[in-house]
């Protein structure tokens, strides 16, 4: 049996949502150690204090959205 609409949705949003909080991590992270770079690149948005921030900030929703894609994904199906 192919799994529900609901199913698939629930995966689909935590993928997306966990692509965007990597992407944001990895930036913020960057943002840390080359500071010269990220701060034009993102139009002074992210400056070397504010990269810190959201950096230690998004450690706690990271891993939280990465074991839930992990379960998610590895959850036995009904039928399977």
């Amino acid at each position: 049996m192919a799994a529900s609409v609901d199913d698939r949705a629930a995966r689909r949003i935590v993928a997306w949502t966990l692509a965007l909080v990597t992407l944001l991590f990895l930036v913020s992270g960057f943002g840390i150690t080359s500071s010269d770079v990220v701060t034009p690149a993102t139009l002074g948005v992210f400056g070397k204090s504010f990269s810190y921030a959201i950096h230690a900030y998004l450690w706690g929703p990271f891993l939280i959205l990465f074991l839930l894609h992990i379960y998610l994904n590895t959850k036995k199906r009904p039928g399977k």
